[in-house]
């Protein structure tokens, strides 16, 4: 079976991005392929190289902070949905994400609310995602 959907997972921690990839593979049968990128500047490439449905965004990437993160990925490819998944966010660095575009947040490590969100937002039309608000 072809992936139908294409993910891109930025996180710079390999232990992480191997769990994601099992989560996925797992739940998603085939159907999702995940493109890793271990730093935002790698992320960025990929995302400016070519379309992807989903980004999954590690907001404690070693080089970048959260928002200036959240910020670079919604600029690089603004029609797509960030699904960001924190270690620890301040409440003005929530804030200000949500404003600029992030279309869920998730606790790092809880892998089925992770899932979750990924198939809900999957699941949307861009219609639906351009109406979502929080």
């Amino acid at each position: 079976m072809t992936p139908s959907t294409e993910v891109l997972l930025i996180e710079d921690e390999a232990v992480d991005r191997l769990l994601v990839q099992e989560l996925v593979t797992m739940k998603a049968h085939g159907r999702i392929r995940v493109t890793e990128a271990p730093d935002l500047a790698t992320g960025l490439a990929l995302l400016s190289s070519r379309p992807f449905d989903l980004v999954l965004l590690d907001t404690k990437l070693r080089e970048v902070s959260a928002l200036s993160a959240l910020r670079a990925v919604g600029e690089c490819a603004p029609d797509t949905p960030i699904l960001a998944h924190p270690t620890f966010l301040t409440v003005e660095t929530r804030q200000a994400a949500r404003r600029r575009g992030p279309w869920d947040v998730v606790e790092r490590g809880a892998l089925n609310p992770m899932w979750a969100a990924m198939s809900n937002l999957l699941a949307m039309t861009p219609e639906e995602r351009a109406e979502k608000s929080f």
